[in-house]
């Protein structure tokens, strides 16, 4: 059983849509990356672990509302060495995706890729932005 399943959905809710894992299935290990998702007053942001992989090999983009993280890692055994046993994939496909919704202004969102971890900062629009409404 998935304990982490109602923080999911919580999370879920909190971005207006759903998180999706994706696995790629051309033969090479697929792993869905983990996520932070923490909520500001006038943003949300996503911290990812994303270990190993190079920022060359990162990929970010928005389609149709949905925020697409794709990241690939590719270890080969130094030359002089032979792998006596291998428990960490050679390949890895690390892919994740996030609805955005209208809770968030996607043509102002930024990231940034420093010691592994990815942090994307996705502003608030302005209709999901709560404000005060003066009485006449």
């Amino acid at each position: 059983m998935n304990t982490l399943f109602p923080v999911t959905r919580m999370l879920d809710a909190a971005l207006n849509g759903q998180m999706n894992n994706l696995n790629e299935a051309d033969g090479t290990r697929g792993r869905s990356p983990r996520a932070d998702i923490l909520e500001g007053e006038k943003e949300f942001r996503v911290l990812m672990d994303l270990p190993g992989v190079a920022h060359e090999d990162l990929d970010l983009s928005i389609e149709d509302q949905t925020l697409w993280v794709k990241a690939e890692r590719t270890e080969t055994v130094p030359e002089g060495f032979e792998s006596r046993r291998n428990e960490r994939a050679g390949h890895v496909t690390f892919s994740r995706t996030f609805s955005l919704g209208n809770a968030v202004n996607a043509d102002d969102i930024s990231a940034e890729f420093k010691n592994g971890v990815l942090t994307i900062s996705l502003p608030k629009s302005e209709k999901s932005i709560p404000r005060r409404i003066e009485i006449k």
